[in-house]
Parts: C-alpha cells; sequence; structure tokens
C-alpha cells in the first residue's frame, strides 16, 4: 500500500501507526519523523513564507480574493508515484492543501483512482475520531485505538492534576499581526491543563479580532502560537512587530510555544500540547520543561 501524506499531522499519525514504509510523498510542511524528509514533496506554497506576518496574511487575502488556491500539487508528481491513499484536508484552505486541490489534481489521473481521505477536525474529539478512522482505512484499527486510549488516559492523569487548581483565563494568539486568537481545539486543551481560553470559543475557528476588543485586565497568561511558526520565527516577529496591543502584555505573564509543531497540528502531539501548556500554567504542579524546542517565556 503506498500512501501519500499531504499534511503534518496525517504523517505524525501515520508514524504513530507505525506505516511510515508505506509513504511515498508528503507535503513540503511535513518535517516530522526525520526519516520523512528524503521522501518526494508534492506541494508548493504560492506564499513567501519568510516574510513578516502582516505581509503574509496580506499576500494569502490578495490570493483568496481571486478564487485561487494558497498551495500548488505536483500533479506530474503525484501520477508518477500512483499512490494507493492520500491523506489531505478540508479544515483550513490556508494551513495546507485542501480536498478540492487535490480533487481537481486527480482529474488529470487516467489509471486506478486512489482512496482520499479527508480530515477535518474542530475539536480535540474529532482528532482523536480522525486518528480512529485513519487507521481504519489503512487496516491498523487495533492500533489507533490504542493510540486513541493512551492519549485519553494521559490528558485525564493532567484533568485530574488542575482539577482543584484554580483557573488562569488564558489568551492564546495564532497569528501576531493582525492579531488571531487560536480556536478549534485550543481551547479545549487549555481546558485540560487547568484554564480557560478567553476570547476563543471551542470547536470554532480561529478568529481575527481588534486589539481594543481585548479586555486585557481579564487576562492571566499570554500565549503565542502562530501557525507556521517555531519559537525563534515567533520571537524574532514579536520584536519587529509594530502592534499596539503589546504593550499590554508588559505586567502579564507571556509565552512562546512552537506552535507549529505542536499546536497547529491536530494529531498525536496535541498530548504534548497539553503537557506544555499544562507546565506554563501550573508551574506549582507540573515542572517546567522549557527550552526553545517546547516554550519560553517572553
Amino acid at each position: 500500500m503506498k500512501i501519500v501524506s499531504l499534511i503534518p499531522s496525517a504523517t505524525e499519525i501515520i508514524f504513530a501507526l507505525d506505516l511510515c514504509d508505506n509513504l511515498v510523498g508528503i507535503s513540503h510542511e511535513c518535517d516530522y519523523p526525520k526519516e520523512i524528509l528524503k521522501l518526494p514533496k508534492l506541494t508548493t506554497s504560492r506564499i513567501k513564507t519568510k516574510q513578516s506576518s502582516l505581509k503574509i496574511d496580506y499576500d494569502i487575502k490578495k490570493i483568496l480574493e481571486k478564487s485561487l488556491s494558497v498551495y500548488e500539487v505536483k500533479s506530474d508528481l503525484l501520477r508518477k508515484l500512483d499512490p494507493d491513499v492520500i491523506i489531505t484536508q478540508s479544515q483550513c484552505s490556508v494551513c495546507a492543501v485542501s480536498l478540492k486541490d487535490v480533487k481537481e489534481c486527480l482529474r488529470k489521473f487516467i489509471n486506478t483512482k486512489p482512496l482520499l481521505i479527508d480530515l477535518k477536525p474542530n475539536t480535540f474529539n474529532e482528532v482523536l475520531k480522525d486518528i480512529n478512522r485513519v487507521g481504519q482505512k489503512l487496516n491498523k484499527r487495533s492500533e489507533s485505538q490504542i493510540l486513541v486510549k493512551n492519549i485519553k488516559n494521559e490528558i485525564s492523569k493532567i484533568k485530574a492534576k488542575t482539577s482543584h487548581s484554580n483557573i488562569k483565563n488564558v489568551l492564546c494568539i495564532e497569528w501576531i499581526e493582525p492579531i488571531m486568537t487560536a480556536g478549534n481545539w485550543v481551547p479545549q486543551l487549555v481546558e485540560f491543563a487547568g484554564g480557560k481560553s478567553v476570547f476563543a470559543k471551542s470547536g470554532k475557528n480561529s478568529n481575527f479580532i481588534k486589539p481594543e476588543h481585548i479586555n486585557f485586565k481579564e487576562v492571566d497568561i499570554v500565549i503565542f502560537m502562530p501557525c507556521g511558526f517555531d519559537i525563534k520565527r515567533s520571537k524574532d516577529e514579536i520584536s519587529k512587530a509594530n502592534v499596539d496591543y503589546l504593550s499590554n502584555l508588559k505586567d502579564k505573564k507571556t509565552f512562546i510555544v512552537d506552535g507549529n509543531k505542536y499546536f497547529n497540528r491536530p494529531g498525536p502531539d496535541l498530548l504534548e500540547s497539553t503537557r506544555i501548556l499544562a507546565e506554563i500554567i501550573h508551574p506549582d504542579i507540573f515542572p517546567a520543561k522549557q527550552n526553545i524546542k517546547r516554550w519560553i517565556s517572553l
């Protein structure tokens, strides 16, 4: 069985299910585990990702205004690889290649059409369901069920430790300029870790918000987790961003996490994302493992 994964979270699910040997192609954003980096990359971005968050946002909106896709699938390479299974997503057209993009590409196929697995989670529970669905489709049902059970058990342990702690109000920022609060599964992770996500709702898309609509007096902790940025990139961006709301953070406990590796990817590492949140929100309960790959204080 030959598998193509067009999103990092799916690649990590495949790795967790011990199917990496079946991978024949990945997206340009897939970067874990290291063993897959040598595989053909089937996607490219129309956006220059090395520019500022403000410029990236501007370019994305211009592309979407023209009803174009942010990403491009290398159809000739995909045809050459001739996969049996393609895993993609329809949760966010900005974050990765969409199901629509893949279907357009597959119209050019003249051989047998591959199985398409479309992932579109908006909540933590839907992420777990997707893991089980991938396991079922790829004949790894037992392995996926064990994986999901282990994730649930570890989350339950975290929740038990924070059940009698003071709940902290946490502002999770998914984009720096313009400011976007982290929705979807992130508010649930914050809750698991003994906090309350403010200005975002579980199961609802991340949304842009005007800084003047944020009552920073209600915020105890601020966590930057920009989509697609690691900690170093986020820190550099924050230091250069020309936004007024940053001045409101001077007296707040402010942190940066690796959004790209953890929080932005709806896969097995949402467990580690929850552990990171627990360390930040309740350092008196969870020993801190602060480092440049997980989280730092700003």
